[in-house]
């Protein structure tokens, strides 16, 4: 008799070439690294990382998106306003700090966030100064920006440690929470309705016959209690049953995934249906699902929960873009009267039907 085994857990995925290139040039250009606002050539940047060329270009695509270069024809890549050293005391810049997160989390609706912020920034004739930075460090880069930038007001995009927060308002810096929100006096915040997409998510699930429903969720839980508490109230506000063992809090990586999957197929009863934390997570799990032979939606739903644009994927989409010019003009109104009461503003989702979910057969 054949004992059953418990599979070998994945090694995590090391961050790629171009992912570490990206990291080395996004940390150079905060520091005012490169003279003259102009990166050196593809060819001698690949030289000096000994990378490719390719993978300079990739890298370089990324930070492009994220508003931080651009690439002219002829004139060689050049950077913008916001990454520039702002020196100037009577500069009017805005702090932009990120927090990154070594799982997918952020990506693309970051991007997409800070592209907003900086064309309303550059509508109010502000700059943007803006740092990336690991989500374990971002209170070093809120120092090293506060000392190197005079600073009108600081935007915190995806920072969650209430100390750091305080640590601004002591700076006299007023502050806007993007992509989150902390219970902290006289700081505003702008974010999506977490709440509002898995409970969208299960009302979608619900209206195609599905009653067991689970979900996958990022192992972080306190950087987003909204999604958890809307996936339970969608339950409840359709009677359908909830267990513990169909909330599953998960790494965001293609590991995770496997792993996911993994304790998913052994539950029993199984769900019929799979919320996801977000859309990149749910692409994961669906690469997952589909190479062990599960049909995607023929054995299973599954639902992306916010986040890039998944094509196919049956998801929730927000307007990430207005959120970012919505944090800079909350910032802007708490520069102006200081003594304002905060404003929260939250931004809704709406559901997109892809390929991935259908009628329970």
């Amino acid at each position: 008799m054949k004992v059953a085994r418990k599979p070998l857990d994945r090694l995590p995925r090391a961050q790629t070439l171009v992912g570490q290139t990206e990291r080395i040039l996004r940390d150079a250009v905060a520091r005012g690294h490169f003279p003259g606002n102009k990166l050196p050539s593809a060819v001698d940047l690949a030289e000096q990382l000994g990378v490719s060329r390719e993978t300079v270009r990739q890298a370089e695509a990324a930070l492009e998106r994220d508003g931080l270069l651009t690439r002219y024809r002829r004139k060689g890549t050049l950077l913008q306003p916001p990454a520039l050293a702002l020196k100037s005391a009577k500069a009017r810049v805005i702090g932009y700090l990120q927090a990154d997160y070594a799982e997918a989390v952020g990506g693309t609706p970051s991007a997409l966030m800070l592209q907003g912020a900086l064309r309303e920034a550059g509508r109010a004739g502000f700059q943007l100064a803006v740092r990336h930075a690991p989500h374990t460090d971002v209170d070093r880069a809120l120092r090293q920006l506060h000392e190197s930038t005079p600073l009108r007001g600081i935007i915190f995009a995806a920072v969650a440690e209430e100390k750091l927060i305080r640590q601004s308002l002591g700076l006299n810096l007023p502050a806007v929470l993007l992509d989150h929100d902390l219970p902290l006096p006289r700081v505003s915040s702008v974010r999506e309705d977490s709440a509002q997409a898995t409970r969208l998510a299960v009302e979608h699930l619900a209206s195609l016959g599905h009653r067991r429903i689970a979900y996958a969720h990022w192992r972080f839980e306190d950087c987003n209690p909204w999604r958890i508490r809307g996936y339970r109230d969608g339950l409840r506000a359709r009677g359908l049953p909830r267990r513990r063992a169909w909330e599953l809090l998960c790494e965001i990586t293609g590991a995770g995934a496997a792993q996911l999957v993994t304790r998913f197929l052994a539950l029993a009863p199984r769900p019929t249906a799979l919320i996801c934390y977000n859309n990149t997570f749910a692409q994961l799990v669906l690469e997952e699902l589909r190479r062990r032979d599960v049909r995607v939606p023929g054995d299973l739903s599954l639902v992306g929960a916010g986040g890039e644009d998944a094509p196919g994927l049956t998801s929730l989409v927000a307007d990430w873009p207005a959120m970012g010019r919505a944090a800079v003009k909350s910032l802007l109104r708490a520069m102006k009267t200081p003594d304002s009461a905060p404003e929260h503003q939250v931004f809704t989702y709406t559901l997109r039907r892809g390929r991935t979910a259908a009628p329970v057969v």
